[in-house]
């Protein structure tokens, strides 16, 4: 019970968190975005992190560039690995955020929710989730290449490069 309240105290301060690389005026741009242009993903985000660290889901709170990740290290199970909604990132995962490619591309869906704004869950969000649906139910494999995580792909190996000259696996996270 005693992580779940620290869990639940992390995940709020996360709302608040802003990325250390921007300059001062840019960080409060981003905190105001999140307030309003983001408003719906972020509020998503923040109700779905808070829910699953209630039913005990929820191993960790770290946080990285702005963004709020929401780690259980047993959840996809076979399941979904990763969900981006405005800077809260739920993961499945033990590793940190610079030496796993998975976390870096959920980092550039954050980056797709600030660019996009309100209508980030209509254009990234949504068509995201509705083709990871069709694959698992007909057997196919074409989320990875699918236009929603190329350009997740390619934001991320452009912030994680600029910021901590990490390089790119583009077998597993292809650009295209």
């Amino acid at each position: 019970m005693k992580n779940r309240a620290k869990n639940a105290l992390h995940i709020c301060i996360g709302i608040f968190v802003t990325d250390t690389n921007k300059s001062v005026a840019r960080r409060a741009w981003q905190l105001f975005s999140r307030f309003t242009w983001e408003v719906p993903q972020t509020l998503i985000g923040w109700l779905f992190a808070e829910l699953r660290n209630m039913v005990g889901a929820v191993d960790r709170v770290d946080f990285i560039g702005g963004a709020t990740y929401v780690v259980n290290e047993h959840w996809s199970r076979g399941g979904i690995q990763g969900v981006s909604l405005g800077n809260f990132i739920s993961i499945d995962s033990h590793r940190k955020v610079l030496f796993n490619h998975l976390l870096m591309h959920e980092y550039g869906h954050y980056i797709q929710s600030q660019r996009w704004g309100l209508l980030y869950l209509f254009t990234i969000g949504l068509p995201s989730l509705t083709n990871c649906i069709h694959d698992r139910i007909h057997h196919t494999d074409t989320h990875d290449t699918f236009y929603t995580e190329t350009s997740a792909n390619r934001n991320a190996k452009k912030y994680f490069k600029k910021h901590y000259g990490s390089k790119w696996d583009e077998s597993g996270y292809p650009l295209k």
